[in-house]
């Protein structure tokens, strides 16, 4: 994502998601890659860790600034 910065991910279901790293690929046939993260190398911190395709991300933040990363919604 952002070599070990961590990053807030909101998916289009609503769920958040606190990413700190990726690891990604995609399936045969598919349309959209697919994301696993916080395992390679993972943080030293308590995390979890989540699956998603690309599809599904609404937008993406930096925490410590707010800043939107990236978005899939129009008028943010």
């Amino acid at each position: 994502m952002r070599c070990g910065q961590w990053t807030l991910v909101e998916l289009c279901d609503g769920r958040q998601l606190q990413i700190f790293d990726i690891a990604w690929g995609r399936d045969s046939g598919a349309d959209f890659d697919h994301i696993t993260t916080n395992v390679s190398p993972g943080p030293s911190e308590d995390h979890t860790i989540d699956f998603f395709h690309t599809s599904e991300v609404a937008f993406m933040t930096d925490p410590s600034t707010g800043k939107i990363l990236f978005t899939n919604r129009p008028n943010h």
